[in-house]
Protein backbone atom coordinates (compact mmCIF):
# COMPACT_ATOMS: atom_id res chain seq x y z
CA UNK A 1 0.00 0.00 0.00
CA UNK A 2 1.48 3.35 -1.08
CA UNK A 3 1.24 6.18 1.41
CA UNK A 4 -0.35 9.39 0.18
CA UNK A 5 0.33 11.22 3.45
CA UNK A 6 1.32 10.45 7.03
CA UNK A 7 1.09 12.94 9.89
CA UNK A 8 1.22 13.39 13.63
CA UNK A 9 -2.33 13.86 14.85
CA UNK A 10 -4.16 14.54 18.10
CA UNK A 11 -2.33 16.59 20.73
CA UNK A 12 0.81 16.79 18.55
CA UNK A 13 -1.24 18.47 15.81
CA UNK A 14 -3.22 20.73 18.14
CA UNK A 15 -0.18 21.91 20.10
CA UNK A 16 -1.48 20.46 23.37
CA UNK A 17 1.01 17.60 23.78
CA UNK A 18 3.01 17.09 26.96
CA UNK A 19 5.90 14.76 27.87
CA UNK A 20 3.23 12.29 29.00
CA UNK A 21 1.42 12.25 25.65
CA UNK A 22 1.27 9.21 23.42
CA UNK A 23 1.70 9.63 19.66
CA UNK A 24 -1.27 9.41 17.29
CA UNK A 25 -0.38 8.91 13.62
CA UNK A 26 -2.94 9.30 10.83
CA UNK A 27 -2.48 8.70 7.15
CA UNK A 28 -4.08 8.02 3.78
CA UNK A 29 -2.99 5.20 1.51
CA UNK A 30 -3.61 3.91 -2.00
CA UNK A 31 -4.56 0.23 -2.05
CA UNK A 32 -2.76 -2.20 -4.32
CA UNK A 33 -4.22 -2.46 -7.82
CA UNK A 34 -5.13 -6.12 -7.29
CA UNK A 35 -7.12 -5.24 -4.17
CA UNK A 36 -9.01 -2.57 -6.09
CA UNK A 37 -9.83 -4.96 -8.93
CA UNK A 38 -10.93 -7.66 -6.50
CA UNK A 39 -12.90 -5.12 -4.44
CA UNK A 40 -11.01 -6.15 -1.33
CA UNK A 41 -9.97 -2.71 -0.14
CA UNK A 42 -9.56 -2.36 3.61
CA UNK A 43 -11.23 0.95 4.57
CA UNK A 44 -8.82 1.56 7.44
CA UNK A 45 -5.73 -0.10 8.85
CA UNK A 46 -4.77 0.31 12.52
CA UNK A 47 -1.48 -0.52 14.20
CA UNK A 48 -0.87 -0.43 17.94
CA UNK A 49 1.11 -2.39 20.46
CA UNK A 50 -0.68 -5.30 22.16
CA UNK A 51 -2.22 -4.32 25.48
CA UNK A 52 -3.67 -6.23 28.38
CA UNK A 53 -7.31 -5.91 29.47
CA UNK A 54 -7.98 -2.34 30.57
CA UNK A 55 -4.39 -1.27 29.88
CA UNK A 56 -4.04 2.31 28.67
CA UNK A 57 -1.43 3.89 26.44
CA UNK A 58 1.86 4.86 28.04
CA UNK A 59 3.88 8.01 27.25
CA UNK A 60 5.50 7.60 23.85
CA UNK A 61 3.22 4.77 22.70
CA UNK A 62 2.42 5.09 19.00
CA UNK A 63 -1.03 4.38 17.56
CA UNK A 64 -1.34 4.40 13.78
CA UNK A 65 -4.46 4.56 11.62
CA UNK A 66 -4.47 4.74 7.83
CA UNK A 67 -7.55 5.35 5.67
CA UNK A 68 -7.86 4.18 2.09
CA UNK A 69 -8.19 7.12 -0.29
CA UNK A 70 -11.84 6.32 -0.95
CA UNK A 71 -12.60 6.02 2.76
CA UNK A 72 -10.87 9.31 3.49
CA UNK A 73 -12.79 11.15 0.75
CA UNK A 74 -16.04 9.71 2.09
CA UNK A 75 -15.21 10.96 5.60
CA UNK A 76 -14.34 14.36 4.18
CA UNK A 77 -17.55 14.48 2.16
CA UNK A 78 -19.54 13.67 5.31
CA UNK A 79 -17.85 16.52 7.19
CA UNK A 80 -16.20 14.28 9.78
CA UNK A 81 -13.87 16.20 12.08
CA UNK A 82 -10.96 13.75 11.77
CA UNK A 83 -10.87 14.15 7.97
CA UNK A 84 -11.16 17.95 8.15
CA UNK A 85 -8.37 18.23 10.73
CA UNK A 86 -6.15 16.06 8.53
CA UNK A 87 -6.89 18.21 5.49
CA UNK A 88 -5.56 21.36 7.16
CA UNK A 89 -2.58 19.78 8.94
CA UNK A 90 0.56 21.87 8.25
CA UNK A 91 3.84 20.55 6.90
CA UNK A 92 5.29 20.64 10.41
CA UNK A 93 2.91 17.80 11.35
CA UNK A 94 4.05 15.55 8.49
CA UNK A 95 6.36 12.63 9.21
CA UNK A 96 7.75 13.03 5.66
CA UNK A 97 6.97 15.26 2.68
CA UNK A 98 3.49 14.34 1.45
CA UNK A 99 2.82 13.19 -2.10
CA UNK A 100 1.71 15.48 -4.91
CA UNK A 101 -1.62 13.72 -4.67
CA UNK A 102 -2.10 15.07 -1.13
CA UNK A 103 -1.09 18.52 -2.35
CA UNK A 104 -3.82 18.29 -4.99
CA UNK A 105 -6.37 17.38 -2.33
CA UNK A 106 -5.28 20.28 -0.10
CA UNK A 107 -5.30 22.71 -3.04
CA UNK A 108 -8.94 21.81 -3.69
CA UNK A 109 -10.04 22.10 -0.06
CA UNK A 110 -12.82 24.55 -0.92
CA UNK A 111 -14.42 21.89 -3.14
CA UNK A 112 -14.38 19.34 -0.34
CA UNK A 113 -15.31 21.35 2.76
CA UNK A 114 -18.88 22.60 3.06
CA UNK A 115 -21.62 23.48 5.50
CA UNK A 116 -22.19 19.75 5.65
CA UNK A 117 -19.53 19.71 8.35
CA UNK A 118 -22.51 18.91 10.54
CA UNK A 119 -20.43 16.57 12.67
CA UNK A 120 -18.98 19.71 14.25
CA UNK A 121 -22.42 21.15 14.99
CA UNK A 122 -23.80 17.82 16.20
CA UNK A 123 -20.82 17.26 18.52
CA UNK A 124 -21.07 20.78 19.96
CA UNK A 125 -24.78 20.34 20.60
CA UNK A 126 -24.18 16.98 22.29
CA UNK A 127 -21.49 18.44 24.52
CA UNK A 128 -23.64 21.41 25.50
CA UNK A 129 -26.41 19.01 26.46
CA UNK A 130 -23.97 16.79 28.34
CA UNK A 131 -21.99 19.39 30.25
CA UNK A 132 -24.08 22.55 30.19
CA UNK A 133 -25.72 23.91 33.32
CA UNK A 134 -27.63 26.65 31.53
CA UNK A 135 -30.75 27.54 33.48
CA UNK A 136 -33.04 27.16 30.47
CA UNK A 137 -31.93 23.52 30.02
CA UNK A 138 -32.68 22.70 33.64
CA UNK A 139 -36.06 24.46 33.39
CA UNK A 140 -36.97 22.56 30.21
CA UNK A 141 -36.14 19.21 31.80
CA UNK A 142 -38.15 20.02 34.91
CA UNK A 143 -41.19 21.13 32.89
CA UNK A 144 -41.11 17.88 30.91
CA UNK A 145 -40.77 15.86 34.12
CA UNK A 146 -43.76 17.63 35.69
CA UNK A 147 -45.92 16.84 32.66
CA UNK A 148 -44.87 13.17 32.59
CA UNK A 149 -45.28 12.69 36.33
CA UNK A 150 -48.83 14.00 36.14
CA UNK A 151 -49.56 11.90 33.03
CA UNK A 152 -48.32 8.72 34.70
CA UNK A 153 -50.68 9.34 37.60
CA UNK A 154 -53.57 10.02 35.21
CA UNK A 155 -53.12 7.39 32.49
CA UNK A 156 -50.98 4.77 34.23
CA UNK A 157 -47.43 3.60 33.67
CA UNK A 158 -47.94 1.35 30.64
CA UNK A 159 -49.92 3.66 28.36
CA UNK A 160 -47.98 4.75 25.28
CA UNK A 161 -46.20 8.08 25.51
CA UNK A 162 -47.91 9.22 22.29
CA UNK A 163 -51.20 9.77 24.13
CA UNK A 164 -49.67 13.09 25.19
CA UNK A 165 -49.08 14.26 21.60
CA UNK A 166 -51.18 17.40 21.99
CA UNK A 167 -49.68 18.44 25.33
CA UNK A 168 -46.15 17.72 24.09
CA UNK A 169 -46.64 19.79 20.93
CA UNK A 170 -47.88 22.72 23.00
CA UNK A 171 -45.01 22.37 25.47
CA UNK A 172 -42.36 22.10 22.73
CA UNK A 173 -43.72 25.11 20.88
CA UNK A 174 -43.19 27.40 23.84
CA UNK A 175 -40.06 25.97 25.46
CA UNK A 176 -36.39 26.21 24.47
CA UNK A 177 -34.48 22.90 24.16
CA UNK A 178 -37.64 20.94 23.24
CA UNK A 179 -38.88 19.74 19.85
CA UNK A 180 -40.97 17.13 18.07
CA UNK A 181 -39.35 15.28 15.18
CA UNK A 182 -40.07 12.36 12.89
CA UNK A 183 -37.50 9.59 12.42
CA UNK A 184 -37.67 7.24 9.43
CA UNK A 185 -37.07 3.66 10.52
CA UNK A 186 -36.24 0.58 8.40
CA UNK A 187 -39.10 -0.19 6.04
CA UNK A 188 -39.89 3.55 5.75
CA UNK A 189 -41.77 3.41 9.03
CA UNK A 190 -42.01 6.90 10.57
CA UNK A 191 -41.76 7.25 14.34
CA UNK A 192 -42.54 10.57 16.04
CA UNK A 193 -40.18 11.52 18.86
CA UNK A 194 -40.13 14.09 21.61
CA UNK A 195 -36.72 15.66 22.20
CA UNK A 196 -35.76 17.44 25.39
CA UNK A 197 -32.21 18.66 26.04
CA UNK A 198 -30.79 16.24 23.48
CA UNK A 199 -32.71 13.17 24.73
CA UNK A 200 -35.09 11.65 22.18
CA UNK A 201 -38.10 9.66 23.35
CA UNK A 202 -40.26 7.81 20.79
CA UNK A 203 -44.03 8.08 21.09
CA UNK A 204 -44.09 4.27 21.15
CA UNK A 205 -42.41 4.21 24.59
CA UNK A 206 -44.52 3.91 27.72
CA UNK A 207 -45.19 6.97 29.86
CA UNK A 208 -43.19 5.38 32.65
CA UNK A 209 -40.15 4.88 30.41
CA UNK A 210 -40.38 8.48 29.20
CA UNK A 211 -40.68 9.76 32.76
CA UNK A 212 -37.64 7.73 33.88
CA UNK A 213 -35.54 9.11 31.00
CA UNK A 214 -36.38 12.70 31.88
CA UNK A 215 -35.96 11.98 35.60
CA UNK A 216 -32.39 10.83 34.94
CA UNK A 217 -31.83 14.02 32.96
CA UNK A 218 -33.02 16.22 35.84
CA UNK A 219 -30.88 14.21 38.29
CA UNK A 220 -27.84 14.66 36.05
CA UNK A 221 -28.33 18.43 36.01
CA UNK A 222 -28.46 18.37 39.79
CA UNK A 223 -25.20 16.40 39.92
CA UNK A 224 -23.55 18.87 37.56
CA UNK A 225 -24.59 21.73 39.82
CA UNK A 226 -22.89 19.95 42.74
CA UNK A 227 -19.79 19.30 40.62
CA UNK A 228 -19.69 22.95 39.60
CA UNK A 229 -19.80 23.97 43.25
CA UNK A 230 -17.28 21.43 44.55
CA UNK A 231 -15.05 21.08 41.45
CA UNK A 232 -15.15 17.31 41.92
CA UNK A 233 -15.68 14.37 39.57
CA UNK A 234 -15.19 16.47 36.44
CA UNK A 235 -13.86 15.04 33.17
CA UNK A 236 -11.59 17.95 32.28
CA UNK A 237 -10.17 16.17 29.22
CA UNK A 238 -13.65 15.80 27.72
CA UNK A 239 -14.45 19.43 28.49
CA UNK A 240 -11.25 20.57 26.77
CA UNK A 241 -12.18 18.52 23.68
CA UNK A 242 -15.61 20.14 23.60
CA UNK A 243 -14.13 23.65 23.67
CA UNK A 244 -11.49 22.78 21.06
CA UNK A 245 -14.01 21.34 18.60
CA UNK A 246 -16.35 24.29 19.11
CA UNK A 247 -13.61 26.80 18.35
CA UNK A 248 -12.45 24.80 15.34
CA UNK A 249 -16.01 24.77 14.00
CA UNK A 250 -16.41 28.54 14.30
CA UNK A 251 -13.09 29.09 12.50
CA UNK A 252 -13.97 26.63 9.74
CA UNK A 253 -17.39 28.11 9.00
CA UNK A 254 -16.07 31.69 9.15
CA UNK A 255 -12.79 31.32 7.23
CA UNK A 256 -13.08 28.04 5.34
CA UNK A 257 -10.03 26.55 7.03
CA UNK A 258 -8.47 25.69 10.41
CA UNK A 259 -5.02 26.79 11.56
CA UNK A 260 -2.79 24.28 13.36
CA UNK A 261 -1.22 24.26 15.88
CA UNK A 262 -4.15 25.92 17.59
CA UNK A 263 -3.42 29.56 18.53
CA UNK A 264 -5.44 29.00 21.70
CA UNK A 265 -3.71 25.77 22.72
CA UNK A 266 -2.73 27.26 26.09
CA UNK A 267 -6.39 27.90 26.91
CA UNK A 268 -7.27 24.30 26.04
CA UNK A 269 -4.47 23.08 28.31
CA UNK A 270 -5.68 25.26 31.19
CA UNK A 271 -9.10 23.61 30.91
CA UNK A 272 -7.53 20.16 30.74
CA UNK A 273 -5.50 20.84 33.89
CA UNK A 274 -8.62 21.98 35.74
CA UNK A 275 -7.38 25.53 36.21
CA UNK A 276 -10.77 27.06 35.32
CA UNK A 277 -14.03 26.52 37.15
CA UNK A 278 -16.56 24.04 35.81
CA UNK A 279 -19.13 26.82 35.55
CA UNK A 280 -16.78 28.96 33.44
CA UNK A 281 -16.07 26.14 31.00
CA UNK A 282 -19.71 25.02 30.83
CA UNK A 283 -20.75 28.57 29.98
CA UNK A 284 -18.07 28.72 27.27
CA UNK A 285 -19.42 25.52 25.72
CA UNK A 286 -22.92 27.02 25.70
CA UNK A 287 -21.64 30.19 24.02
CA UNK A 288 -19.68 28.19 21.47
CA UNK A 289 -22.80 26.22 20.52
CA UNK A 290 -24.61 29.47 19.74
CA UNK A 291 -21.59 30.76 17.80
CA UNK A 292 -21.25 27.53 15.80
CA UNK A 293 -24.91 27.47 14.82
CA UNK A 294 -24.80 31.14 13.73
CA UNK A 295 -21.54 30.64 11.83
CA UNK A 296 -22.91 27.58 10.03
CA UNK A 297 -26.05 29.48 9.02
CA UNK A 298 -24.13 32.45 7.58
CA UNK A 299 -21.03 30.66 6.25
CA UNK A 300 -19.85 31.34 2.70
CA UNK A 301 -18.93 27.67 2.34
CA UNK A 302 -20.86 25.71 -0.27
CA UNK A 303 -24.04 24.04 0.90
CA UNK A 304 -22.55 20.63 0.10
CA UNK A 305 -19.21 19.29 -1.17
CA UNK A 306 -18.48 18.87 -4.87
CA UNK A 307 -19.59 15.25 -5.04
CA UNK A 308 -18.99 15.10 -8.79
CA UNK A 309 -15.35 15.96 -8.20
CA UNK A 310 -14.89 13.64 -5.25
CA UNK A 311 -16.89 10.69 -6.61
CA UNK A 312 -17.34 11.18 -10.36
CA UNK A 313 -20.06 9.15 -12.07
CA UNK A 314 -19.00 6.55 -14.63
CA UNK A 315 -19.79 7.11 -18.28
CA UNK A 316 -22.32 5.05 -20.13
CA UNK A 317 -21.29 1.39 -20.24
CA UNK A 318 -21.36 1.33 -24.06
CA UNK A 319 -19.12 4.39 -24.38
CA UNK A 320 -15.96 2.42 -25.14
CA UNK A 321 -13.14 4.26 -26.85
CA UNK A 322 -11.00 2.18 -29.23
CA UNK A 323 -7.86 1.04 -27.49
CA UNK A 324 -9.05 2.41 -24.17
CA UNK A 325 -10.38 0.72 -21.03
CA UNK A 326 -14.03 -0.37 -20.81
CA UNK A 327 -16.34 2.52 -19.99
CA UNK A 328 -17.20 1.15 -16.55
CA UNK A 329 -13.57 1.79 -15.50
CA UNK A 330 -13.52 5.41 -16.69
CA UNK A 331 -14.88 8.46 -14.89
CA UNK A 332 -15.94 11.94 -15.82
CA UNK A 333 -13.27 14.63 -15.29
CA UNK A 334 -12.99 15.67 -11.67
CA UNK A 335 -10.70 15.71 -8.67
CA UNK A 336 -11.12 12.00 -8.01
CA UNK A 337 -10.44 10.96 -11.61
CA UNK A 338 -7.42 13.27 -11.71
CA UNK A 339 -6.23 11.77 -8.44
CA UNK A 340 -6.54 8.21 -9.67
CA UNK A 341 -4.92 9.02 -13.00
CA UNK A 342 -1.87 10.47 -11.24
CA UNK A 343 -1.78 7.99 -8.38
CA UNK A 344 1.06 5.87 -9.68
CA UNK A 345 3.40 8.78 -10.23
CA UNK A 346 2.23 10.98 -7.40
CA UNK A 347 2.92 8.69 -4.46
CA UNK A 348 6.34 7.99 -3.02
CA UNK A 349 7.19 4.64 -4.60
CA UNK A 350 9.44 3.70 -1.68
CA UNK A 351 7.13 4.75 1.13
CA UNK A 352 5.24 1.57 1.89
CA UNK A 353 2.87 0.90 4.73
CA UNK A 354 4.40 -1.91 6.76
CA UNK A 355 3.42 -3.35 10.08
Amino acid sequence: MDLVVEMRFGSHLYGTDTPMSDVDIKGVYLPEARDILRQRITPSVTMTRPKGPGERNQPGDVDREYYSLDRYLNLLSAGQTVAIDMLFAPDTAMTAPPSRLWRDIQANATRFVSRRASAFVRYCRQQANKYGIKGSRVAAARRALALLTEAEATYGATVKFGVLAGELAELAAGTEHMALADTVMPGNRVIRQFEVCGRKIPFTASIKTAREIVQRLVTAYGQRAVQAERQEGIDWKALSHAVRVGREAVELFNSGRIVFPLPYADHIMRIRRGELTYETVAEEIERLLDMVERAAATSSLAESPDEAAMHPEPRDRDDHEPGGPPARFRARPGIASMVLARAGAACHPTRRLTG
